[in-house]
């Protein structure tokens, strides 16, 4: 197997050492090797050394150099390497639905109250909860099924299917996600949770929001039995 490393940029870099990982039944534990010169200027491994608490710290400040600061906005959760988590007030969107048995002809490109949602990514994946009420949540906001195709109604991870993901990172990639969610085309329920609750269908709750100035309505949103705590450590 053969494995490439491409670095960009004219900086002269060196091989300073090798983390291992090692694992039994019961234990994980990591090693730190120093490399030094060998024959042929080839570097070889040298003595190895358990890890301590400031060299976890130093490797971590190495690692995140090119992280730069940015002022986080009111709608940001939660933030770090691995996870963010924010939110969005209700609002209005333009959707778009692929034509199918179950999609009324003309509902797609129309433009629809949308509830205030709560988004999280982790990594390049994307899980969508909607709120029942339009303000910020707290660890203990109950959160709803978001209510919408290519989202699970267990797991609220969103089916990225023709969805860009962003290629930006930082504060500017939270609207890359969400307008990104919006222009993707909506084709298909994931799951078998019902994704809004009701005496009418699916169809006929959008229908009701439909280019107009009616707030989705909250007692259409479905419970997801877990709260943003909840989330959080289940995504973390």
């Amino acid at each position: 197997m053969n494995a490439f490393l491409e670095l960009g940029g004219s900086e002269s870099i060196a091989l300073k050492g090798a983390l291992l990982l090692y694992e039994g039944r019961n234990r994980a534990f990591g090693v730190w090797y120093d490399a030094k010169p060998g024959r042929n200027e080839c570097p070889q491994l040298g003595e190895g050394q358990a890890l301590t608490m400031e060299f976890v710290s130093a490797l971590n400040r190495g690692l995140q150099r090119e992280m730069q600061p940015e002022v986080l906005p009111e709608c940001v959760l939660v933030w770090n390497a691995d996870l963010v988590v924010w939110w969005s007030l209700q609002c209005t969107r333009r959707m778009f639905f692929r034509q199918s048995n179950e999609a009324p002809t003309g509902l797609s490109g129309a433009e629809f109250s949308q509830p205030p949602l709560l988004w999280c990514v982790s990594g390049q994946e994307l899980t969508l909860r909607a709120l029942s009420v339009n303000r910020r949540p707290t660890a203990e906001t109950s959160l709803m099924i978001a209510p919408y195709w290519n989202v699970d109604g267990d797991t609220g991870r969103v089916c990225l299917g023709s969805m860009k993901v962003p290629e930006l990172a930082g504060v500017a990639a939270l609207a890359q996600w969400e307008n990104a969610f919006f222009e993707s085309e909506f084709t298909h329920q994931i799951g078998v949770k019902r994704l809004v609750q009701g005496p009418k269908g699916y169809f006929d709750v959008w229908e009701q929001v439909r280019s107009g100035p009616r707030a989705f309505p909250s007692k259409c949103l479905v419970p997801a039995n877990e709260t943003l705590s909840d989330l959080i450590r289940r995504c973390s």
